[in-house]
């Protein structure tokens, strides 16, 4: 449901994000676009990994201790998922249901938990 409308649901959730958490915007270095796309990228390759996470646990660690060095905050994740959660919700109305949702808090947790594995270390 999401890989088709990838683009748009990134583009939104980045506007979400910095309006509503104007403070996270200075940890992002690159315009919206640009942003919205390295997510489509993280994005494709997590959905694509969702059968086999630990081919791609390296590089989501990796990533957690860039956004560490970025300046991320372990609290800055929960601020990420309320707005992804409610992003894919309303981008996908009608067609994600509870289950679905769930689905993908349970998918973001876990990217969340392995990214600050990675940043601690």
């Amino acid at each position: 449901m999401v890989l088709p409308r990838r683009k748009t649901v990134c583009r939104d959730f980045y506007q979400r994000l910095f309006a509503r958490y104007p403070e996270l915007r200075p940890l992002f270095k690159v315009e919206i676009a640009e942003q919205a796309d390295l997510f489509v990228t993280m994005i494709n390759t997590v959905i694509s990994a969702l059968e086999h996470p630990q081919r791609v646990r390296p590089l989501i660690e990796t990533l957690g201790a860039r956004h560490a060095d970025y300046g991320v905050h372990t609290e800055d994740y929960a601020k990420f998922e309320e707005v992804l959660l409610e992003t894919l919700s309303d981008t996908l109305e009608g067609e994600l249901d509870a289950e679905g949702l769930a689905a993908w808090r349970q998918v973001f947790e876990e990217l969340s938990e392995t990214m600050q594995r990675g940043a601690a270390r």
